[in-house]
């Protein structure tokens, strides 16, 4: 960024002592006004400067509770989460996508976090009474951020539930984000059986928009 552009939300060094001397400037004058204006006549500029005054202060009142409540446009959505497919990805934790704003024919329902451990050389480890069931695919969508809670590299797959068969390829990392129907849910496995580690997971579940059918 250019020096002499300046950065949002900053103002020049010069501003705030230009104002300070722009307002004792005023109200010197203002001050020598009333003193050579006489008894009734300060008295009618009083009367009038007080009107303004309040005019000003409501003026400036109501603008600054505009900006306050002014709209904000709507977040975009992350198209990282997919439309209608499993999607399994690893990335940085700082890369991670936020929560979808919105998903074709769904919306919101809930959310959870918990954290799973998983046991080297054992079974894959699920998340305990995850709500994907064998025949609710259709019927809800789940969107899942995790991360290890260490520099482990584990791998993660989608399975189905509640026999934990693949439904889509695995990855490893440290770190994802997954989108899966109603069935599957995630897992985790590390290869080396001394090692123990622990997942931090959070997780959404949407359900079908029924305000959508006509």
């Amino acid at each position: 960024m250019p020096e002499s552009e300046p950065q949002a939300g900053t103002h020049p060094r010069w501003l705030l002592p230009a104002a300070i001397v722009g307002m004792l400037v005023a109200g010197g004058g203002f001050t020598w006004l009333l003193i050579n204006a006489g008894l009734d006549r300060a008295d009618k500029i009083s009367s009038v400067t007080a009107v303004a005054l309040g005019l000003l202060l409501a003026s400036s009142s109501g603008l600054s509770w505009l900006y306050r409540h002014r709209a904000t446009p709507a977040a975009e959505a992350d198209n990282r989460w997919g439309v209608g497919d499993v999607v399994t990805e690893i990335g940085r934790l700082e890369d991670l996508p936020g929560w979808p704003v919105s998903y074709p024919g769904y919306r919101y329902d809930s959310e959870g976090s918990t954290t799973v451990r998983i046991f080297g050389g054992e079974r894959p480890a699920v998340i305990d009474g995850f709500p994907a069931t064998m025949n609710g695919c259709a019927h809800q969508q789940f969107f899942v951020r995790w991360r290890t809670l260490g520099e482990e590299q584990v791998k993660v797959q989608v399975v189905a539930s509640p026999d934990l068969i693949p439904i889509a390829e695995p990855v490893e990392g440290g770190a994802g984000w997954i989108a899966s129907h109603g069935c599957g849910q995630p897992s985790w496995t590390v290869a080396a059986e001394s090692h123990i580690v622990d997942i931090h997971v959070r997780w959404q579940r949407w359900v079908p928009d029924t305000s959508l059918k006509g």
